[in-house]
């Protein structure tokens, strides 16, 4: 900007001394509370300057110019243009900006008083106005870059980046942190939206390109959670929120937003589901142990204790009574067998994950009235021990909820091993879910605890309901 400016203060001169046969003459600029010689033109020879002359009564002399004027040399003595551009008096011609503020001085020695003609100085008019266009002009872009500077910089602060998706150009803008955001720098992110979605996990992909790229609903403010992956080959959470702009004919026109890193809060958040999915699940084991080794010991030594009273007494009444209460007792031995193999299956522990799941499947498609089917691609590994546990009581968790409110004839668990991630679908023909944003709100407890342990293992879950309902995970490995 500098270096327009300084032109703009050579060709004033220039044009000062070819069509006014002037040898000398300066430009001053006014400041707030300064001037400046920024050139002296002598003996036809252009110098730049950028010396101050600033005192408080010459600026007070000049800085109030509005029209021009003639000025005695007395009133800049003690300042070089006394010495440079020699005069008795001097014609000073303001430029003004647009407030009427002087911002710049062309001024010229006059040598004799009486030879001074207003006429001569006409073109002065012409150049200084000129020069007053092209100086607010430059005030103005100096202005504009120093805001986009501060802009910028204070987008840089905030680790956040500003993004602007041009429908028809299918072309994205990205201003502020990039790096910082992102792990890439500008340059490498480019304009087409391609860089960005190849590297959002394929379990994100989906629902965010259809509201960036598909979207259909101006005005609407939109946030979508998503894994990113950095340079490092990891992924890390980011958010982003946009909204859709159109034009007066409803036709897609721009989608902006910001994008945040949200890593920390989702760690954060994901930490404490983990260390309450802990807590239940290590109650449960510690429940389940005492109902097998303490409270079913106990009932098997008292059924035992009755089988031995038969034995001292055989009267048909008493054997009456003591089997009675004998048959109570194997019932809560049953019963306590399968409240501890429900807070702690021995077929997940000792078998694994798919055999634990067609036992219980088998279960309850037996003693239901709902036609249970359950579908796997020939998973035959052991997974991590947390794994299991979690996605067994993900898919218990959908099989109650279809058998408590569902009201179906039939249902479907599949359980689909892929290379990267692990596939489950609980789909049911049954009345299907009453609001949808309030199942992902968080409505439920059962469905809550399903999205709980989800997250926990880092997956993603998405109900649908259109006759009947479904709940479709998708967990990396």
């Amino acid at each position: 900007m500098s270096g327009s400016i300084d032109l703009i203060y050579d060709k004033t001169l220039k044009v000062i001394s070819d069509l006014l046969h002037v040898k000398n003459a300066a430009i001053l600029s006014v400041g707030e509370s300064e001037l400046t010689i920024e050139r002296l033109l002598s003996k036809g020879k252009v110098s730049n300057e950028g010396q101050s002359i600033y005192n408080e009564k010459l600026y007070g002399e000049v800085s109030s110019i509005t029209e021009p004027t003639l000025k005695p040399s007395n009133v800049f003595r003690d300042t070089r243009l006394i010495n440079i551009v020699p005069g008795t008096d001097y014609y000073v011609f303001p430029c003004l900006d647009s407030h009427s503020k002087v911002i710049a001085l062309i001024i010229l020695p006059v040598l004799k008083l009486e030879d001074f003609s207003i006429e001569n100085y006409s073109l002065v008019h012409v150049v200084g106005q000129r020069l007053s266009v092209e100086l607010e002009k430059s005030r103005v872009i100096k202005e504009r870059e120093s805001l986009s500077e501060f802009n910028a910089s204070v987008l840089e602060s905030l680790d956040e980046v500003t993004w602007d998706y041009s429908v028809a150009k299918k072309r994205i803008l990205w201003f502020g942190a990039v790096y910082k955001v992102f792990g890439y720098q500008k340059e490498e992110m480019g304009n087409s939206p391609n860089f960005f979605l190849d590297r959002i996990h394929p379990s994100d992909r989906v629902s965010l390109e259809d509201r960036l790229m598909m979207n259909k609903q101006p005005n609407e403010k939109f946030t979508i959670d998503f894994q990113f992956k950095n340079t490092n080959e990891g992924y890390y959470w980011l958010r982003i929120e946009g909204v859709l702009h159109a034009t007066a004919d409803g036709i897609a026109e721009r989608v902006i937003g910001v994008v945040k890193n949200v890593h920390n809060e989702k760690m954060a958040e994901l930490l404490r589901i983990r260390a309450m999915i802990k807590a239940k699940d290590s109650e449960r084991k510690r429940i389940a142990s005492e109902i097998h080794d303490s409270l079913g010991q106990t009932l098997s030594v008292a059924r035992l204790e009755l089988d031995t009273l038969l034995e001292l007494n055989k009267g048909a009444d008493f054997e009456d009574r003591v089997k009675s209460v004998s048959d109570l007792v194997a019932g809560a031995i049953q019963e306590s067998r399968t409240i501890s193999h429900d807070l702690m299956p021995p077929a997940l522990v000792d078998y694994g994950l798919i055999p634990a799941l067609e036992t219980m499947i088998s279960q309850v498609d037996r003693s239901s009235d709902v036609k249970f089917i359950f579908f796997h691609n020939d998973i035959d590994e052991r997974f991590e021990e947390e794994f299991e546990t979690n996605i067994y009581r993900i898919c218990q968790e959908g099989i109650n909820n279809i058998l408590k409110h569902a009201q179906a004839k039939t249902a479907t668990i599949q359980v689909i091993r892929h290379p990267d991630y692990v596939y489950i679908s609980i789909e049911d023909d049954g009345v299907g879910f009453k609001k949808i944003s309030d199942i992902k709100g968080g409505a439920g407890l059962g469905l809550k605890n399903m999205a709980n342990r989800v997250a926990y293992l880092g997956g993603k879950i998405d109900f649908e309901s259109n006759k009947g309902s479904i709940i479709t995970i998708e967990i990396s490995i």
